[in-house]
């Protein structure tokens, strides 16, 4: 499978995940949601893991300080744009968390790979993207500014630490471990985040006390997440990092296209610019 269509599969699976995240949030909140999300994919993630890898835990110290190191990154970047999702109007938020392919295809940049005018025009319309979509309407300035800059806020951090995340998933940890592996313990480290966050805010999760309907969102939010990260995964390492991690960046077409037609968001022309130098810089990035 090339890995345009493992980006464009990634950016199928994030689009429906980041719609169903705001629900998530905002019945179970941010930290709660993430948690059951990353468990939830988790466990059916594991009898994939069993079928298909001789060896569960990776030989070397090295390898386990990148699983770490990524895994620490990943679950920042989730937890941040759970708090954007829930904070923030998703079709503002999406196009920004989209630019995490900016970020990723930035860094390789400084780390040595070449980019063609094309992609600085791509970089430079992310820029542009995201200042205009932060510029809310006249109402909302009145009305909710402090929590809608809050959303834009959360979702610029997640998109930073979500684009770092995949250059140091590319350049160093899939290449060693493989795409399926580096899913699997990157999404454990998150998970004890999580949990760790829980316990020290003693918010502990108790499964028994959740009622099933207010998993259904984490829970589906986590399945897809799963399988957009596993997808990115596997198709890191070939030598189409950029094209993967910026198509898959593409989620931001579909969720936003969910907030606009299905929660009925309304956005300025102002921000409709914007979305659409966001969709813009992902072609000119990716696309080859």
């Amino acid at each position: 499978m090339t890995g345009v269509w493992l980006g464009l599969g990634a950016a199928l699976s994030w689009g429906f995940a980041d719609y169903l995240a705001q629900p998530a949030t905002r019945r179970l909140g941010t930290v709660r949601a993430a948690f059951y999300a990353q468990l939830i994919g988790l466990v059916l993630l594991f009898p994939l893991v069993l079928l298909t890898q001789p060896v569960i835990f990776p030989a070397g110290a090295e390898n386990w300080l990148w699983i770490v190191v990524t895994g620490l990154l990943g679950g920042a970047g989730n937890l941040a744009f759970y708090r954007a999702a829930k904070l923030g109007n998703l079709a503002v938020v999406a196009p920004i968390m989209g630019s995490y392919g900016a970020v990723t295809t930035l860094l390789a940049w400084g780390w040595g790979e070449h980019l063609s005018a094309r992609v600085t025009l791509g970089l430079l319309l992310a820029l542009g993207s995201v200042v205009l979509v932060s510029i809310p309407a006249r109402q909302a300035r009145a009305r909710a500014l402090p929590q809608q800059v809050q959303g834009l806020v959360w979702a610029l951090v997640s998109a930073l630490v979500v684009g770092t995340c995949f250059f140091v998933m590319g350049h160093e940890l899939t290449p060693r471990i493989g795409g399926t592996l580096t899913t699997w313990w990157t999404r454990v480290v998150g998970l004890s985040l999580n949990l760790l966050i829980l316990l020290f805010t003693r918010q502990a999760p108790a499964l028994g006390k959740v009622p099933a309907t207010s998993l259904l969102a984490p829970g589906l939010s986590g399945i897809l997440s799963m399988s957009a990260v596993l997808l990115t995964a596997l198709g890191l390492g070939r030598g189409e990092d950029a094209v993967v991690t910026v198509l898959g960046s593409m989620s931001i077409v579909i969720t936003t296209l969910l907030a606009l037609f299905i929660v009925r968001e309304r956005l300025t022309g102002v921000q409709w610019v914007g979305v659409t130098l966001a969709l813009l810089s992902v072609l000119l990035i990716g696309l080859k």
